[in-house]
């Protein structure tokens, strides 16, 4: 009795001795794990949009917390992807951090330029134990379809946008406009057009020429139904891209992105869609639309000179939001890809990531985790970025913005929920989900939700980019018809890549 006793005894002194120690420790704080790094300067990188200058804005909480400086360069997409592969390849260690589409994360992976993000969560002096990507996104699968290669994560999102429509609601909703589309066309105006016969029909309606009336008032100048990107540029391929799978179409026959399989670009679905983006951009556009990119789009709304587009969700903010950018706060409003034989979503992001040759690897998954707290990413949306973050959505100056609801229904597949209602729009307002578009079926699956569409990402991926691009520009300006264009550029992919059929 007398050993129970004293084996007992030992145990309570040895648990309470253990549990005194585990209660005294510190918890973990940012400021305690930034130390060993104070007064270093991280570099960043990435495209100069507004995503990025609202980080820009918001680093001075992270300095101020940590001691740590961050610089970051805004460039142009091509100068980063020049700068970035000088600095890996050359493994001069320039850069700490960096944005990369998720597009070229196979390349980076295949090529050993960029860190994987497990080293840093299993080393608890870095982790903070409230980090956790898993829990707090809108949606897993387009996390790990973005951010993940081969079942491995390697960065952490920082803008999750798609590209969907803009519409002018204010010009689409005028009496007037209701009752000359009705008389012309034989059925109610869409507002939005959420197919895409009536976003030709639309585009037509509201090309007008000086002089002639819209929404009431007398012309000074042209304005055009709709704005879309022609240049040899990415901006077009990525535009045709919404068409392309709208129409049930793809560029390669495979599983995922990832893999290999069988060139179909030059399928019947694709030219098909090709014929519908050329006769909106040389018919529809202002004139010099063969030689915009989303820049160009992105003016000719903000100036009132197009009625709808097909534009990235990143630049919403300079649309909607910022006074000193647009014309046309309050009259712009936001609705998916419109549907012809799928309803799709253009599933994208820009991630951050640390590359290897990083000389601060780990006051850079500081400053990464950082960015991912709720309380930045909304601070982030609200003033230009487009969050994953489920949280953020939920505080009112993210979903009080006048796209945020339309992007949430993308991302989550749901509707957005505040104060216990569905954010949806209502006729007369900029803010919130299109009825229509939520109820609209995709016609293969039947559901109301948009179905993300692959990109390809393996790492011959820019072979195709660039070949495509080429030919689209081709075909827009004239010099081959979509069936012309589209096979030899199908050739031209399998000779430049053979592991493709």
């Amino acid at each position: 009795m007398r050993r129970w006793w004293v084996v007992t005894a030992v145990l309570v002194l040895t648990i309470g001795a253990q549990s005194t120690r585990i209660a005294s420790q510190p918890a973990w704080s940012l400021g305690e794990a930034a130390k060993p790094y104070r007064g270093i300067t991280l570099r960043m990188i990435g495209e100069a949009l507004n995503p990025l200058a609202s980080l820009d804005k918001q680093k001075a909480l992270f300095e101020k917390e940590t001691g740590i400086k961050v610089t970051i360069e805004q460039r142009a997409f091509d100068q980063v992807l020049e700068k970035t592969t000088a600095d890996f390849a050359g493994k001069t260690g320039i850069y700490d951090l960096f944005l990369n589409p998720h597009v070229q994360l196979a390349t980076l992976v295949t090529n050993r330029w960029v860190r994987p993000i497990d080293e840093f969560l299993r080393d608890h002096k870095l982790n903070d134990p409230q980090f956790n990507l898993e829990r707090d996104v809108i949606s897993k699968g387009w996390l790990h379809s973005t951010l993940g290669y081969k079942g491995q994560l390697y960065g952490v999102p920082f803008s999750a946008h798609t590209i969907y429509l803009n519409w002018r609601w204010d010009v689409f909703e005028h009496p007037e406009e209701i009752k000359a589309f009705r008389a012309k066309y034989g059925y109610d105006l869409p507002s939005p057009p959420v197919t895409m016969s009536q976003l030709r029909d639309t585009a037509e309606f509201f090309t007008r020429k000086k002089g002639q009336k819209l929404a009431g008032a007398t012309l000074a100048h042209d304005i055009y139904g709709i704005t879309l990107s022609g240049k040899r540029h990415v901006s077009t391929l990525w535009n045709w891209y919404n068409f392309l799978y709208a129409f049930n179409g793809t560029v390669v026959d495979a599983p995922t992105g990832d893999d290999y399989g069988k060139v179909v670009v030059n399928s019947d679905a694709a030219m098909a869609s090709l014929e519908l983006y050329k006769e909106l951009i040389t018919k529809f556009a202002p004139p010099g639309s063969l030689t915009y990119t989303w820049d160009e789009q992105l003016a000719a709304l903000q100036t009132g000179l197009a009625m709808s587009a097909l534009l990235w969700a990143d630049a919403s903010y300079a649309i909607s939001v910022d006074p000193t950018q647009s014309k046309v706060i309050g009259k712009m409003a936001y609705s998916g890809t419109p549907i012809q034989r799928r309803k799709i979503s253009n599933l994208h992001q820009w991630g951050m990531f640390i590359p290897a040759s990083s000389k601060h690897p780990a006051a850079a998954w500081l400053f990464l985790q950082w960015t991912q707290r709720p309380e930045i990413q909304a601070k982030l949306m609200s003033t230009g970025s487009i969050s994953l973050s489920e949280r953020s959505y939920q505080v009112s100056d993210v979903y009080k913005i006048d796209y945020a609801p339309t992007h949430y229904f993308i991302l989550a597949g749901r509707p957005l929920v505040v104060q216990g209602r569905p954010a949806l729009r209502k006729r007369g307002s900029a803010w919130g989900l299109p009825p229509e578009y939520l109820s609209a079926k995709d016609p293969v699956t039947g559901k109301t939700t948009a179905e993300p569409f692959k990109l390809e990402r393996f790492p011959e991926y820019i072979r195709m980019q660039d070949i495509l691009q080429r030919y689209l520009s081709d075909i827009l300006a004239g010099r081959y018809s979509p069936r012309e264009g589209l096979n030899q550029a199908a050739n031209e992919i399998r000779k430049a890549i053979p592991k493709l059929k």
